[in-house]
């Protein structure tokens, strides 16, 4: 995902009680470095031109390259800090070192402070920064506590490197065998075909939801047919970005959760449907038919230990052409519950790509794609990516005394994916960050400005 106007990261900014000083911010996570190896870890390229590349000790990691502060004044409002998150988003991580990075934001209004981090896609997806951030901030380790002694690897020798270019062609070939297999099965065509399938399926679900109300509510039609509609959004992005956070109260909504049988991740989906809605009908581009979510899926089960990379992706309408809340709800309930059971895109596949494509090549693809414009005139079987990481188990702190308020996800864009709305857990709300390509939806302020009102709808209905 990295190329002239993307790069494959995923940031989270985590809003703190009080200011935080830099040493003490060095000491906590030298004190816990131990406990993730992949934060000292990084990436050796491959020779062979299919090959894939592979983590390997950094020999001369550096705490220092990965910490830095940036101080906004002193009396910085929401808005500064959103700012700051989005050029920092923009900036790529250094492939000559570990692919991560934390910077601390000081200068906030009333001495809160705040953190950002960046940690590529490649090491962790959403639930596993979510663990990764558990282990660095948890309280269960004094911030101050000595680091355990550190020797890293020789690196791999000369008779692994041969063998892990052998084992590169042969899954490089076993890739390309089960591609063709299921060739169809990773084309756009087929991915609208399993869409339109999944609308399909929702009638049902959708009615015996509804009926949990007294009152008469109209079904809404859950037939998809055509590619997902085309959006302001949807189009060739710029490297400039824009973020903007909201939190749901997870109180706020239980009652209606019990009364419907509904999931928080359902109300957010309708939440999302409903902002969007109002979005577009006010720029004359609402399109009859559900626009499209991309929506990643954990996958269940222990990872390897210093593991925090595995995920499955698949697609959901999203009722945006629904025109009330009750029904907007009804409609993501059924589409999630069906999209849950049957992903669009195995992690099985994803590997496959991967292993196929190889770095070099997935390299020059982006890039053209971005010089060339494509997105403008080939686009994606979805509009927008919408996630939801659960929360961690337990609270988190930052130095010897600032408290996390909250952390809001600001994961990458791609070219012809200007928008993403993406939450994560903490401390009984929902955080969510909306970010977006700046030069395509250029305040995502007022999109979270629609995603409460929305949700306070949803609310109402109980």
């Amino acid at each position: 995902m990295d190329g002239p106007v993307s790069a494959g990261h995923v940031c989270l900014l985590a809003r703190l009680d009080d200011d935080v000083a830099p040493e003490e911010l060095f000491h906590q996570i030298s004190a816990r470095l131990h406990l993730a190896p992949i934060l000292r870890r990084r990436l050796r390229m491959p020779t062979l031109p299919m090959g894939r590349p592979w983590w390997i000790d950094d020999i001369s990691f550096d705490l220092d390259r990965h910490l830095s502060a940036v101080d906004l004044g002193g009396s910085a409002d929401d808005a500064a800090l959103h700012d700051e998150v989005a050029r920092y988003a923009a900036e790529q991580l250094p492939r000559d070192r570990p692919l991560w990075h934390l910077r601390l934001v000081r200068g906030l209004a009333g001495r809160r402070g705040a953190m950002v981090t960046k940690m590529h896609h490649c090491a962790v997806d959403g639930v596993g920064g979510r663990d990764l951030l558990a282990l660095l901030f948890g309280t269960d380790i004094p911030p101050d506590s000595p680091a355990p002694s550190w020797t890293p690897g020789d690196g791999p020798g000369r008779t692994e490197r041969f063998a892990h270019r052998v084992t590169d062609v042969s899954s490089w070939v076993a890739s390309a065998w089960r591609l063709e297999g299921k060739a169809l099965g990773v084309t756009p065509s087929t991915l609208l075909r399993v869409t339109r399938q999944t609308a399909a399926s929702f009638a049902d679900g959708l009615e015996r939801l509804i009926e949990h109300d007294d009152r008469p509510t109209p079904i809404p039609e859950a037939t998809r047919t055509g590619p997902a509609p085309q959006t302001p959004f949807n189009a060739a992005i710029s490297a400039d970005r824009a973020f903007a956070t909201v939190t749901f109260p997870l109180a706020a909504s239980r009652r209606l959760r019990r009364s419907t049988g509904v999931t928080a991740n359902d109300v957010l989906l309708a939440s999302c449907a409903g902002a969007l809605r109002s979005w577009l009908a006010a720029r004359d581009a609402l399109p009859q038919t559900p626009l499209i979510a991309l929506v990643p899926i954990a996958i269940s089960g222990d990872l390897a230990a210093g593991e925090f990379n595995r995920f499955t992706l698949t697609l959901c309408p999203l009722p945006t052409h629904v025109g009330t809340a009750r029904g907007r709800l009804a409609f993501s309930h059924a589409a999630m519950q069906h999209a849950k059971r049957e992903p669009t895109i195995p992690s099985t596949t994803l590997t496959d790509i991967a292993a196929v494509t190889g770095p070099g090549l997935a390299s020059l693809l982006t890039q053209a794609a971005a010089q060339l414009h494509l997105a403008d005139r080939v686009h994606l079987p979805f509009n927008l990516m919408i996630s939801n990481v659960p929360a961690p188990a337990q609270r988190l702190s930052v130095g010897r005394r600032a408290a996390v308020l909250g952390t809001h996800p600001f994961p990458p864009l791609v070219d012809g994916l200007g928008l993403t709305i993406c939450a994560q857990g903490y401390a009984g709300g929902l955080d969510v960050g909306v970010a977006s390509c700046a030069t395509l939806v250029p305040d995502p302020g007022e999109l979270r400005a629609l995603l409460a009102a929305a949700h306070d709808e949803l609310i109402e209905l109980e």
